[in-house]
């Protein structure tokens, strides 16, 4: 079967889809972002349109509308490198199916439950699935704190109530996309708050912002990288999860708006446990196609489930280093409607080849990491046993200059 992928945001996930549907399928894939990102841009892998506002849902909805029907070949599946994409996909899922696109992504409601953070919590604490201790600070007047009844989470509504917390603590947004959209000062993906001060000073930013939701104030579990668990995996229609990829990270993003991304994930071997813990929640849930899991022990090494992304994360290139070429499952799911069992190999299906991901160069590596996993990381990068996403060999000359202009200034975060 022919068909035609389109990809929003040009971003690492963004060409991570463009390499590996080329590989996979000799796609050619539609790439509309708000920018000129020259590393996929300059792919002969992806016909690249920059568009002003196309992360907006207006325009987005606008150029959708205007080019339905207008492919060479259907179906047209359009996949999201963000978080916003996936949620203005989802919120239109029905009308833009019904103008002949594919949207991999479920529905909105369950989308818009799972991803508020407290919401996610409070069903991980039913299915008995740890998460850090949270207190939940709403800014809004209509927020309805009655999902969290029974959980051990806390619901503080004035800033005076939150005198005399022991730090350093965490604080991120409950809602990803609403913060995505929201002009906060000096905004941070999640902050690392040392003081009372610095609480109130953030709290007061928020107040004064477009952000509609909730802020979380949780304990710090770990200091460091090492301590981060991602697990990826993609369910059939009955929640139940065919391919299950999980990995240690070793580097995370040190930037503001990017910080806990991670940047080198290694895998020696599944965390079958949390694949488990993962598992429950995608069979209550009735969850179909790719999510993505961040975990993080604490200093006595016990698990605590963080998030969850509705989509592959921007790191998911590392489900194709497991054995499994990422963009498969959803191909093979969601446009060609075959059942995976069939459709992958028993080498796909399994996902279990060590590797080592990374977005930084051998000295980041070397200077970031410690111990057994330092040693194990340094020993597969001295093997070959490595591979960045945006490294491809056989893509054109500007796009692997461009590539590894990326590559190496990532030394710069460091």
């Amino acid at each position: 079967m022919d068909f035609e992928p389109i990809v929003l945001g040009g971003d690492t996930l963004g060409y991570s889809y463009a390499r590996e549907l080329h590989r996979c399928y000799s796609s050619k894939t539609t790439m509309l972002a708000g920018a000129d990102i020259k590393y996929s841009s300059a792919s002969r892998f992806t016909d690249y349109h920059t568009i002003e506002d196309i992360d907006k849902e207006q325009r987005l909805m606008e150029w959708l509308h205007a080019h339905a029907g207008h492919f060479d070949a259907q179906p047209v599946v359009i996949a999201g490198a963000s978080d916003w994409h996936v949620r203005n996909l989802s919120r239109h899922k029905q009308e833009l199916e019904e103008l002949g696109y594919v949207i991999p992504y479920i529905d909105f409601d369950l989308l818009d439950d799972i991803t508020q953070k407290d919401r996610f919590y409070a069903r991980c604490d039913r299915l008995g699935i740890p998460y850090p201790k949270t207190i939940v600070v709403p800014f809004s007047d209509s927020y309805d704190d009655s999902v969290l009844a029974g959980t051990s989470m806390r619901v503080v509504r004035e800033k005076r109530e939150l005198s005399g917390l022991s730090y350093p603590l965490i604080a991120k947004p409950s809602n990803s996309a609403d913060w995505h959209y929201a002009d906060i000062p000096g905004k941070n993906k999640v902050y690392i708050v040392s003081s009372e001060q610095e609480l109130f000073s953030i709290y007061d930013a928020v107040a004064a912002s477009s952000y509609s939701h909730a802020l979380l104030i949780q304990e710090r579990l770990s200091a460091s990288d090492e301590s981060l668990h991602t697990l990826t995996t993609f369910s059939d229609a009955n929640g139940t999860a065919i391919v299950a990829v999980s990995g240690d990270v070793l580097v995370q993003d040190r930037s503001a708006t990017g910080i806990g991304n991670p940047l080198v994930i290694m895998s020696t071997g599944k965390h079958h446990d949390l694949l488990e813990a993962a598992g429950r929640f995608l069979a209550d849930t009735g969850y179909e196609g790719y999510a993505n899991f961040d975990v993080m022990d604490d200093a006595d090494g016990n698990p605590h489930f963080l998030e969850v992304n509705t989509r592959p994360g921007r790191n998911t290139y590392y489900v194709s280093l497991a054995g499994c070429p990422f963009v498969k499952p959803l191909i093979e799911h969601f446009v060609m409607h075959h059942d995976l069992h069939d459709a992958l190999s028993a080498k796909e299906l399994a996902a279990d080849d060590d590797f080592l991901f990374t977005m930084v160069p051998r000295s980041v590596i070397d200077h970031e990491t410690h111990g057994a996993k330092h040693d194990d990381a340094m020993r597969m990068f001295d093997s070959g046993h490595w591979s960045s996403p945006l490294l491809c060999r056989e893509d054109t000359l500007r796009q692997r200059f461009w590539g590894r202009v990326n590559f190496e200034h990532m030394r710069l975060k460091f």
